[in-house]
């Protein structure tokens, strides 16, 4: 994203990803084109010009939803500016971009816990060295779930935002955004998230957002359908939503609300190793109720929920004994 000049930041004279000086006007022969907000040198924006694809998904509104070509991740830009993603560093990525991740390192000797979460992030056994890079892009990933957690509410799936200062700082820097977005299930139509309902629909009576529910339980959940895996976060009416589609269940785990977000932001991490892309499968393959496909895997990628979120109870069985599940399980 090019940002406006009423906007000028001191980072726009240093490369904001290698740490660089950078001279000149942007897009031009020394300096590359102002990416996400921030200046960058020209061999910083030729590497990532090609990691974000728009997905068009918001049509007529002058901006697009684009996904990471790498983690999956989306986030929302303006029409024909550049943008990169919230949480992929790179090769070049040097000085101030790893700053975060060298702190959340210091913290690790004395918080076991939080280094198991980092290594699980960056798909590492607990013995093994966590570099610099992957700490910083578990902050980020973090800090992107806590973002888009203010927006979250039931029946809304796929949000999509745009956090100025990701990833490079681990944190939200100013309010600079082209705002959050999201698909609302009963009429299939993104829209931006400004308020508590769906701008076409009437309210429901259970409607809410989830900015203060980040100690009340919430779901993990995987299910399956036609050789394919979703796993997500939602209420119990998300999980029976699936069920309802077609879909056959497969675990579900019941945490806090922020560690399950934090889960989620684990399992689309490696969700990069399942290998082959999924567009093919979005149209042929997918009830409506997966969405844009960002958390589906193949039916051969292994995926146990407990093993993300392991302060979690297996409430499965909720799910697959009541008359009302076996009901939706039989549609």
């Amino acid at each position: 994203m090019t940002a406006p000049r009423s906007r000028v930041r001191p980072t726009q004279c240093i490369c904001v990803n290698c740490g660089d000086t950078v001279h000149g006007r942007a897009n031009t022969r020394r300096r590359g084109p102002d990416i996400a907000w921030y200046a960058h040198c020209r061999p910083c924006a030729d590497l990532v010009a090609d990691q974000m694809q728009p997905l068009g998904l918001l049509s007529g509104g002058g901006v697009d939803v684009y996904q990471c070509r790498t983690c999956g991740s989306l986030r929302v830009c303006r029409t024909g500016w550049r943008t990169r993603c919230h949480l992929c560093l790179d090769e070049r990525s040097a000085g101030p971009s790893l700053t975060v991740g060298t702190r959340l390192l210091t913290r690790l000797p004395d918080e076991p816990a939080l280094a198991e979460r980092v290594c699980r992030f960056a798909g590492l056994a607990d013995t093994d060295t966590i570099p610099t890079r992957a700490a910083a892009e578990f902050q980020a990933a973090i800090a992107l779930g806590e973002e888009l957690d203010r927006h979250r509410r039931d029946g809304w799936t796929d949000l999509a935002g745009d956090v100025h200062g990701l990833p490079w700082y681990g944190a939200r820097q100013a309010p600079f955004s082209h705002g959050t977005w999201g698909l609302h299930l009963r009429c299939g139509s993104w829209q931006r998230l400004r308020d508590r309902t769906c701008a076409k629909c009437p309210p429901e009576p259970d409607d809410r957002t989830f900015a203060a529910l980040r100690d009340t339980p919430y779901l993990l959940y995987l299910v399956r359908h036609r050789g394919l895996l979703k796993f997500g976060v939602g209420g119990a009416s998300r999980v029976r939503q699936h069920l309802r589609a077609g879909a056959q269940l497969v675990e579900v785990v019941e945490g806090r609300h922020a560690d399950v977000i934090e889960a989620e932001a684990v399992l689309k991490r490696q969700k990069r190793a399942s290998g082959e892309p999924l567009r093919w499968w979005r149209t042929r393959r997918m009830p409506e109720s997966f969405g844009a496909g960002t958390e589906v895997v193949r039916n051969g990628v292994r995926i146990s929920l407990a093993d993300y979120l392991r302060d979690g109870i297996d409430v499965t069985s909720r799910f697959t004994s009541t008359p009302d599940t076996k009901r939706d399980s039989a549609r």
